[in-house]
């Protein structure tokens, strides 16, 4: 069972940091929007909340299948000259997970964002600082409460997911929670279930 914890831990570790990387810019983009434009950014995050995550796994195994909306698309654009499988793999766990929990990420990151003074760029600026150093040494280090928190909410959360990797996978993709729901439901060992979610 080491190799399913192992894998829980380094999808879950993969998916954090998509998310990170995909969430700050929208973070950013959220907080320093202005009026309608602000409110807009805010509901396009919070959209996913008001959609079942069943569905929302649905429907990346209609856009990621091999005569799927991406793979045509990409067809379409000369990016590649035939399908590629791009569900039932670990790839598709990926999009499927990042999608599900990129809000977990957005949102910490956009309130701590909010209460940073725009001012503190064009002191830094003022100062001699080029744009980057100052986003670097001033702005970025003052997000990072936001980070860890989005980080570690993601994390956990990817560690327990389970119709996700259930639908989007294959059989080397599935994690310790399908472990857990089979020892649980299908084989009725609640003791070795127990076991697996008390380590998880």
């Amino acid at each position: 069972y080491l190799t399913y914890l192992l894998r829980t831990i380094f999808v879950s570790l993969s998916v954090t940091v998509l998310c990170l990387l995909i969430g700050y810019p929208i973070a950013y983009a959220a907080a320093h929007a202005e009026g309608g434009r602000a409110r807009l950014l805010l509901l396009l995050i919070l959209l996913p909340f008001w959609t079942s995550l069943l569905v929302r796994t649905a429907a990346w195994v209609v856009i990621l299948q091999k005569q799927g909306i991406l793979n045509g698309i990409m067809i379409w654009l000369g990016i590649l000259n035939e399908p590629i499988q791009l569900v039932f793999n670990r790839v598709g766990v990926l999009v499927g997970m990042t999608h599900v929990l990129l809000p977990f990420a957005v949102l910490p990151i956009y309130s701590v964002m909010r209460g940073i003074g725009a001012s503190q760029l064009k002191a830094a600026s003022s100062l001699g600082a080029r744009p980057f150093t100052a986003f670097l040494t001033v702005y970025l280090p003052q997000t990072m409460p936001g980070i860890i928190a989005g980080g570690l909410l993601v994390f956990v959360l990817a560690n327990g997911f389970y119709i996700t990797p259930a639908l989007l996978g294959g059989a080397n993709d599935q994690l310790i929670s399908s472990l857990i729901a089979d020892f649980a439901l299908g084989r009725a060992n609640w003791g070795m279930a127990s076991a697996l979610a008390l380590v998880l």
